[in-house]
């Protein structure tokens, strides 16, 4: 288990919950998700003004910028310049709007506070999530950054060089620590070159979790027995056929962690009479 603290933090700062101008308000895509025009005015265009919630703002040297409820926001500044028709009574009751205001935030907490309001509620995407937290200079984020960097991997691409499931990634180092996750990353790349599926989340997972119970596994040759194993893709299907006992039982995350365990450690076994390590029990 990775001893860092990988929680969230901002310092205490003044909040004050006031009536605002939305037409005043600013954005930086930065600290948060990427501003969807289409889905803003969709939301204008079906405003129901007690349902607008209560939009989070930073209050800026150079003015007040939206943390979260950034389409609440432009949907009412579409309303009040004209560009979305609606009702007179709706567009005077966005004439001013009840925002949450914090102060004295750096860009940093601001992309944090944003995270955490998020979070639960599941607006935001892996994607998201982790481009600001890296900016947050969240730790989890950072250090998985950092990993990814060495590895020359994009978060997000479809390409040879891309990580998708992200999530899973910050898992193993939320697990096992960064240093496990840039161990496995190695492995997989020794045992089937840049593809797609040789940084695929569950495999890789999988890797991490026999290396980091059996540390004395000696790399190069986990990283042959993979190789033998066929391609990444193949292995990929072997542990989702594994996790649902061929197709007789659903899957989910822990099980297909526990299936790629299973599939490393069978893997590292084949063919050897000694130092062998013991298979998990995934079904139990």
């Amino acid at each position: 288990m990775s001893g860092k603290d990988y929680s969230y933090d901002i310092p205490d700062h003044r909040i004050e919950y006031i009536k605002v101008d939305p037409r005043n308000i600013k954005f930086d895509p930065r600290a948060q998700r990427n501003l969807n025009k289409a889905r803003a005015q969709a939301i204008a265009e079906k405003l129901v003004p007690t349902a607008l919630g209560t939009p989070i703002l930073s209050q800026r040297a150079d003015g007040q910028y939206a943390v979260d409820g950034m389409h609440r926001v432009y949907a009412c500044q579409l309303i009040l310049t004209g560009k979305v028709s609606v009702s007179e009574k709706v567009r005077e009751a966005v004439q001013n709007i009840a925002c949450e205001i914090h102060f004295d935030l750096s860009m940093a907490n601001e992309a944090s506070l944003f995270i955490i309001k998020n979070k639960e509620s599941s607006k935001v995407g892996p994607t998201d999530e982790f481009r600001i937290g890296v900016l947050a200079g969240h730790p989890l984020f950072q250090d998985t950054n950092t990993v990814l960097e060495k590895h020359q991997l994009k978060v997000g691409s479809s390409s040879a060089n891309g990580v998708r499931g992200i999530k899973g990634i910050l898992s193993i180092v939320m697990e096992h620590g960064p240093e496990m996750l840039d161990l496995s990353l190695t492995i997989a790349e020794d045992a089937w070159g840049r593809t797609t599926d040789t940084w695929h989340a569950v495999t890789i997972g999988g890797i991490a979790t026999v290396m980091s119970k059996h540390p004395e596994l000696k790399t190069t040759e986990l990283a042959d027995k993979l190789k033998r194993q066929g391609d990444p893709t193949a292995f990929k299907a072997k542990i989702q056929t594994i996790a649902t006992n061929n197709n007789t039982r659903a899957d989910g995350t822990k099980g297909r962690l526990k299936a790629a365990h299973l599939a490393v450690a069978s893997a590292w076994n084949a063919h050897r009479s000694v130092n062998r390590i013991p298979l998990p029990n995934i079904f139990e």
